[in-house]
């Protein structure tokens, strides 16, 4: 599948198949997704691929409502980098993208949430997950991603849908 292809095609999925993905592919979009460019290439994102159900199920919890799309996912990848790099926010944001983008081209779809800077219940959600994953202190959790086989359907984006204001060139 081409890249334009993989970008029409790529929509927010929140609800699952009961499908497990198979460890290998995830560990692949893994691998692709750390080839991301990052500032300086330091390299400070990490990924955890998260596959036990009840671990799902706590990380859902954490942040109830905006990680439903959680609660039928076979999996999630958890987007985390050092913060010693002054570019892990950008850095991780970049890994996160291919990784829904790579989910796209592996037949899977995906769903991102915000962990970074989010409350739920007055709790940080960065540091419950860093909590129920044993995350480094030095490390900061920037999103969940949830995947799987799409269990509804969405229509593709076109470039129709493209705002041309939002386009400048040589200034604003």
């Amino acid at each position: 599948m081409e890249l334009k292809d993989v970008i029409l095609r790529r929509r927010s999925i929140r609800q699952y198949k009961n499908e497990p993905v198979p460890y290998e592919k995830l560990q692949e979009i893994a691998k692709y997704a750390l080839l991301a460019p990052s500032g300086r290439n330091q390299k400070p994102v990490d990924i955890v691929i998260v596959t036990d159900k009840q671990v799902i199920e706590k990380i859902k919890k954490s942040r109830e409502g905006a990680f439903s799309f959680l609660s039928n996912a076979p999996a999630c990848f958890v987007i985390v980098a050092d913060e010693s790099s002054s570019t892990w926010i950008s850095d991780a944001s970049i890994v996160a993208s291919y990784i829904q983008l790579l989910a796209v081209d592996y037949g899977l779809s995906s769903c991102w949430g915000h962990a970074h800077e989010r409350y739920y219940n007055n709790l940080s959600v960065e540091a419950e997950i860093k909590n129920i994953l044993h995350v480094p202190s030095n490390y900061r959790v920037l999103c969940v991603i949830g995947i799987g086989y799409a269990d509804e359907e969405k229509p593709h984006h076109s470039l129709q849908g493209v705002d041309n204001r939002k386009i400048h060139t040589n200034q604003w």
